[in-house]
């Protein structure tokens, strides 16, 4: 009798160790399953990085270093800036809360205005907008010169012009409700014309290529 109870009680260990076996040997597939995937999924990964790190196009400060190509320019919900022939712009971004900037060169042969920025604001930031020139060279500004000429409304654009260091400076500014809408250039005079005249012309192009809805 003891012995058969000896038989069962190692039979009943051979199973257990049996079964332990089996399951450390289940434990060590899924393992080696799992190892698996992870592995595979962390070379996806690092080959998706890496395809993406190529691919991407270098950014300095939130503004795209591709060379953007638009024709039309947003100053805020109501008007729009149709640069007929495209731009090139430079740089582009948000100003203050509402406001909008845009530092471009239009994209034609006729252009002789060089580089020009064209900001939105309203005008509870008037103080602290700033314009291309510092305040000491707007006040040091040589022959200068406002315009002012009709626009939609009942209302009129301003246009200042003024020499500094051999530049023409030229500013216009035209306000729609509470939006200020400002476009400033600082180039080299090549072709000798008269500011002045100069002035009248930003404002014809600037004129005929705003949207206003």
């Amino acid at each position: 009798m003891k012995l058969v109870i000896k038989r069962n009680q190692f039979y009943d260990v051979f199973q257990n160790t049996k079964v332990l076996n089996s399951f450390l040997l289940f434990l060590k597939d899924q393992n080696l399953k799992f190892c698996l995937i992870f592995l595979r999924q962390l070379v996806l990964s690092f080959l998706l990085f890496g395809f993406l790190f190529v691919c991407k196009t270098p950014e300095s400060k939130g503004v795209s270093s591709s060379i953007e190509t638009p024709r039309y320019l947003r100053l805020n919900y109501d008007v729009v800036y149709d640069t007929s022939e495209g731009v090139i712009l430079h740089e582009t971004g948000k100003l203050f809360a509402r406001g909008l900037f845009y530092d471009f060169t239009i994209r034609s042969s006729e252009n002789q205005f060089g580089r020009i920025k064209a900001s939105s604001y309203t005008e509870d930031n008037q103080i602290d907008f700033k314009h291309i020139l510092t305040v000491e060279e707007l006040n040091s500004l040589q022959n200068k010169q406002y315009q002012y000429f009709s626009m939609p409304n009942d209302s009129r654009a301003s246009v200042l012009t003024g020499i500094h260091n051999e530049s023409c400076y030229i500013r216009w500014e035209w306000q729609k409700e509470s939006f200020i809408f400002v476009f400033e250039t600082d180039f080299k005079n090549d072709s000798g014309k008269n500011p002045v005249l100069l002035g009248k012309e930003f404002h014809e192009n600037i004129r005929k290529g705003l949207r206003i809805f």
